[in-house]
């Protein structure tokens, strides 16, 4: 068994009675606490120890490697480049992780080890798919826990509330609880009043409190590996959790959610303090070629610029009862010009402008009155 973790009082069933025996408490089928232990992990209806989700654990210990001083598996099977979290869970988690550091502070838990274990137990709420106060848009249910398979067999403790189902508990909501664990660590994350493992925020805080339990500082990583594998009895599971979770605390960007995109969340510091203020992307430079109109004059030319040409009409007013109409504004622009007329105050040009310029303007002439008559 791994120092320094917690041990478990089993309960001992008698067969046939229906009561089984935990240290010096009477427990009954009645009782709806029968499926947890005393430190609140949950077990099966024989009284063995199970996983959050209500599945069989694949181990009774950790391996040394994750119980060492560096519980970093390294980088295998993590995606290149960098890590998205849908924005509503992101904000899940790191509110979570502000409620345990309030409530439970020598815990010292990292919002990123609550978001690695909602990537495993249900893809962070499939996708973010929640309302905009943390509510699952659908079901997230595990497989019936009825002994069948690699799961526990757990009747029904919530008379299908959470799950549906009157029969045998489900694993429910973004974290996986089964009814019976969740009784014991139900958490009201978002204020509303209510505590529901279908809400993403309530989840996540509840989540926390159970790697917490048992006075476990998850900034120590042995108990932090401790910690995952009270949620999930397997030393594969473990690596995989600290793995993601040494990945996302460094560095995550928040992504769209499913079917709610208004619900975003800024990207954390890969240190776990306050989220970095968004930054603002400059305004893109002004044009760097001359308006329309302007030309640019050889020496010894004049620039010419067209300018548009504005109306404005005055408003009239029609009678006493009429109000007077809004002015009207007509923009006129002139086509630019095809030729540039030489300084006056500069001689003629004898040679033609530079190849690329306008054409110089033929000159003007005033026609004689004897032109200028109609016959």
């Amino acid at each position: 068994m791994l120092a320094g973790a917690p041990l478990l009082a089993l309960p001992l069933v008698i067969p046939g009675s229906g009561i089984g025996v935990l240290g010096t408490t009477t427990v009954s089928d009645d009782d709806p606490n029968r499926y947890l232990t005393a430190q609140g992990e949950p077990l099966d209806t024989q009284g063995n120890p199970v996983n959050v989700n209500g599945s069989l654990p694949v181990g009774d210990s950790i391996g040394e490697s994750l119980g060492g001083p560096d519980t970093r598996s390294g980088s295998a099977g993590l995606p290149s480049g960098p890590l998205g979290i849908p924005g509503a869970a992101l904000q899940a988690y790191v509110k979570a992780a502000e409620n345990l550091a309030a409530s439970q502070p020598a815990c010292q838990l990292h919002w990123s080890l609550l978001a690695s274990i909602g990537r495993i137990e249900s893809n962070h709420a499939r996708g973010g798919n929640v309302d905009d106060n943390g509510h699952t848009r659908a079901p997230i249910l595990g497989p019936v826990l009825n002994g069948f398979g690699p799961v526990a067999a757990i009747s029904d403790t919530d008379g299908g509330a959470y799950d549906g189902d009157t029969v045998w508990d489900r694993a429910v909501g973004p974290m996986q609880f089964i009814p019976s664990t969740w009784r014991g660590y139900a958490s009201d994350g978002n204020g509303d009043g209510e505590s529901n493992p279908n809400n993403i925020y309530d989840a996540t805080v509840g989540a926390g409190r159970y790697l917490c339990s048992g006075g476990l500082n998850t900034a120590d990583p042995q108990q932090r590996a401790t910690a995952v594998f009270r949620y999930n009895r397997s030393s594969s599971y473990v690596a995989t959790v600290l793995t993601w979770a040494d990945a996302y605390a460094r560095g995550v960007h928040p992504t769209a959610n499913s079917n709610n995109p208004s619900i975003l969340a800024a990207p954390p510091a890969p240190s776990g303090g306050a989220a970095p203020a968004p930054v603002t992307p400059p305004p893109a430079p002004g044009p760097t070629t001359p308006p329309p109109g302007t030309t640019t004059p050889p020496p010894g030319t004049t620039s010419i610029t067209q300018p548009p040409t504005t109306t404005t009409t005055t408003p009239t007013r029609t009678g006493p009862s009429t109000p007077p109409s809004p002015p009207t504004t007509t923009t006129t622009t002139t086509p630019p010009p095809t030729c540039q007329t030489p300084d006056p105050n500069q001689p003629p040009p004898t040679t033609p402008p530079p190849a690329g310029e306008l054409p110089w303007c033929e000159p003007t002439t005033t026609p004689s009155s004897a032109e200028s008559k109609t016959p």
